[in-house]
């Protein structure tokens, strides 16, 4: 599956939970922009989409985002959405932001996680060379995720946050598949080939700032950018096999080769990858949206 309209990821959202019945008012107001509502120990404050606010808790010092999934599942579901969650929780990748934990709040189940600062994919305008940098870290922590079992299976420019410094985060592993356990809809674990081919479409973004509704197979070779001698023939290379596809590369192929771009760009970049794969080591997954 290649990565959708910009839009389709709220009809994804709303399908998500559209077999789970909500009570006509499950909180004590309507959050809208600038108004408080409150959910638990939860205080929702601004929207953020479909069910997803971003919110405070009574004990936790930070901003976190709260998605309001299903009305009473059954236990065995609940269950089952619970050990994806650990599942995800297990993965090392310190730019995986993992869903902390099912909540419940009267008859209504919602998840919580980390609130990262910065825009998604779709709105961020940095430059191409921070883009290719991005890319290699997102391949390297999805295959992470893949070594430990997990595929993302949703994976878009929605749920791709870069903070100021040009660092990426992954949001929403496994959401599709834990909404749906908790909605009675079996699904199957998500295909690591699915990832492969949204993570293809990621780098065409990165690299052109183009979203994958404007991404036309006539088009790339003419939008990719100039970006160094060095590296422009390897980008020209990835691209066109990522639109062929014969064989599709893999999450590995996309990571080894946006390797090898990354360390031929300048001394900058270059250690910057040094730092990330330190990092890496010392956080031992420790995981630092808007």
């Amino acid at each position: 599956m290649t990565s959708q309209l910009p839009d389709s990821q709220l009809r994804k959202l709303q399908r998500l939970v559209a077999s789970a019945r909500m009570p006509e008012r499950p909180l004590r107001s309507q959050p809208e922009e600038g108004v408080a509502a409150c959910l638990g120990s939860y205080t929702l404050h601004r929207p953020m989409g479909p069910r997803t606010w971003e919110a405070t808790h009574e004990k936790h010092p930070g901003r976190l985002v709260v998605r309001l999934l299903a009305k009473d599942p059954p236990a065995d579901r609940l269950q089952r959405a619970v050990a994806d969650l650990r599942a995800i929780a297990r993965i090392t990748s310190p730019i995986i932001v993992a869903n902390q934990r099912v909540s419940r709040a009267g008859s209504i189940h919602f998840l919580s996680r980390e609130f990262i600062p910065g825009p998604n994919l779709i709105e961020w305008t940095g430059p191409p060379r921070t883009g290719l940098f991005a890319f290699y870290q997102l391949a390297r922590a999805l295959q992470s995720a893949h070594d430990r079992g997990v595929a993302h299976g949703d994976l878009t420019p929605h749920n791709i946050i870069i903070d100021d410094a040009g660092r990426p985060f992954i949001t929403d592993v496994g959401l599709r598949r834990i909404g749906r356990n908790l909605a009675g809809q079996t699904q199957g674990h998500p295909d690591p080939a699915i990832d492969a081919s949204d993570l293809g479409t990621l780098f065409l973004t990165l690299v052109t700032g183009k979203v994958p509704a404007e991404i036309l197979r006539s088009s790339v070779p003419a939008a990719l950018p100039p970006i160094d001698p060095k590296v422009d023939p390897l980008i020209r290379n990835l691209a066109s096999r990522i639109l062929v596809g014969t064989p599709p590369p893999t999450v590995r192929d996309l990571a080894d080769a946006a390797g090898v771009i990354c360390q031929k760009l300048p001394n900058t970049e270059t250690s910057k990858i040094e730092l990330l794969q330190r990092f890496e080591k010392k956080s031992g997954g420790q995981k630092g949206d808007s």
